[in-house]
Formats: structure tokens, C-alpha cells, sequence
């Protein structure tokens, strides 16, 4: 209308300020009351309210998953202790269907055999030689091709008798064959083409056809392992000198008594101490 003053237009720079300095406020107080609320340096007082409504929202297959945990710390006669695992792209094969500890059948021997894996990968003893299969033992180290070691179990502490505790955390005793002059490691890992395409698929598939594939994983597997005597004797296949073991380390493995009395009888008690 005639009379009444002309309407400025801002530029756009205005708005541009006025927006940044908006955002600065509001991250300003995003922050604050974060800090105030969740922080673990403020009042974080709705901290509890988060755990309650976490508490509420469990798995059930999670609760589960801890309570065989526990059970199975209890079903061995040797301590566990907690030690670094690897990603699980650089873990064996075999650990997508099985896990640290995967005897589990025989009660009688699972402790012993289930404690060989801090020292052994799975195909060590589960690896078929077939005729004209050349099979050498080294150590593997998903890290380093020629990990130098040393390697935990290769030799004791003087002082306090134990096994002597060494930096490198995953090298473990590993079979390779022999083709020529190199040396193939026989260890399928999980990063594997065939592995990462079977975890993709593998709830599309039937029982049947993941037993199928599982096949695939078993090519020179066979599902019983090797006797104690095959490594445990002066003729086993594993040459603990070559191996950097030390030599009393040697002579107790070679002449471990305990191979003795799991091969000998069939049952064997431990006595009751605190009865």
C-alpha cells in the first residue's frame, strides 16, 4: 500500500552467519547435556535408567551363550585363563562351526586335549596324510610367515618352574605340505573365499546342504586326531629340537606319564583332597 516503508531484503551472508552460529549453539548444548546426562566425567544421571532399560531388552540367546560359558569353565580340570584371540577373519576355518574348546564328548580326556590348542592348531592333529603327502611341522603366525619366536611351551622359567612367558601371543605349531621347494600351509582361515561366502549364505541353506559344504572344509580332515604316543615319544612326528624347544622341555614331553594312563586304563580317579 502507497505510504508504507519498502521491505529489506538481507543477504545471504546474514542467514549464513545466523545459521553457523545456530549450529554452534547447538552443539554447544548437545554437549552439555550429554555431559550432564550420559558422560562418565559429569553427573551422568541418567546413567542408571540406560542400564535398567538395557537390562529389560536382553537376549535370551546371549544369557545362554554366558551360561555355557560358565559351565564349560567348569567341566575342565585345568584352569582357564583369558588370553588375546584373533579376528575372526584371521581365525581357522574350523572355528565357525567349533570353538576354542571343541572336545567336548569324551569326558574323560576333553581337558587334555582341549588345553593342546593354546600350543596346536586343529589340523596339527586332525590333518590326513595321504599317500605321496609330504608333511613338515613349523610354527604359524597368521602375522608373520617366519614368526622367530620364542614360542609359549618351548621352554621354564629357572626360578619358578612354569612355562616361560613370551610376547608373541598367536604363533602355534602348524603342519605344511611339501610341493617342490615351497611350503603350503594346510590352514583354511575364515577370510577364505569359500568360508566368507558360506557364513553369507549358510542360514539360506538347509541342514543338508551346509552338511554339504561343511565337506568341503574336511577335504584331509579326519575326526579322529592323532594318539598322544604320536607326538609324545622320541619317533613322534614332531621334532621339538628343530622346533626350539628346550631340551628339558623335550624330555618331559616325550616321556609325559599321562599318555600312560589315558592309553593303559580305561578309568582312572583323581583323588578327593579337600574331603
Amino acid at each position: 500500500m502507497p505510504g508504507e516503508p519498502k521491505r529489506l531484503e538481507h543477504p545471504a551472508s546474514v542467514y549464513l552467519i545466523g545459521a553457523v552460529f545456530m549450529l554452534i549453539t547447538l552443539s554447544v548444548l548437545g554437549v552439555a547435556v550429554y555431559q550432564v546426562t550420559f558422560s562418565p566425567e559429569g553427573p551422568a544421571v541418567l546413567v542408571p535408567l540406560q542400564k535398567k532399560i538395557e537390562e529389560k531388552r536382553k537376549s535370551a540367546i546371549l544369557e545362554e551363550v554366558r551360561r555355557q560359558e560358565e559351565m564349560e569353565k567348569h567341566r575342565h580340570f585345568h584352569n582357564m585363563v583369558a588370553y588375546p584371540q584373533l579376528p575372526e577373519k584371521d581365525q581357522p576355518v574350523c572355528y565357525i562351526c567349533h570353538s576354542s574348546y571343541p572336545h567336548s564328548k569324551n569326558k574323560k580326556v576333553r581337558s587334555l586335549l582341549n588345553m593342546h590348542t593354546q600350543f596346536f592348531v586343529c589340523e596339527t592333529c586332525h590333518l590326513e596324510q595321504k599317500k605321496g603327502m609330504n608333511i613338515v611341522y613349523k610354527w604359524y603366525n597368521p602375522y608373520d610367515e617366519n614368526p622367530p619366536g620364542p614360542f609359549f611351551g618351548t621352554s621354564y622359567d629357572p626360578e619358578t618352574g612354569n612355562l616361560v612367558e613370551v610376547e608373541d601371543q598367536f604363533s602355534k605349531i602348524a603342519p605344511y605340505v611339501v610341493k617342490g621347494s615351497r611350503l603350503v600351509s594346510a590352514i583354511q582361515v575364515q577370510d577364505a573365499p569359500l568360508a566368507r561366502d558360506y557364513v553369507r549364505v549358510r542360514d539360506k541353506l538347509t541342514p543338508e546342504q551346509r552338511d554339504n559344504v561343511k565337506k568341503k572344509f574336511h577335504v584331509n580332515i579326519k575326526p579322529k586326531g592323532h594318539e598322544c604316543k604320536a607326538c609324545h615319544s622320541k619317533k613322534g612326528i614332531l621334532e621339538f629340537k628343530r622346533l626350539g624347544f628346550a631340551d628339558n622341555r623335550i624330555i618331559d614331553l616325550q616321556e609325559l606319564n599321562i599318555k600312560g594312563m589315558i592309553t593303559k586304563y580305561e578309568t582312572f580317579y583323581i583323588p578327593n583332597l579337600f574331603k
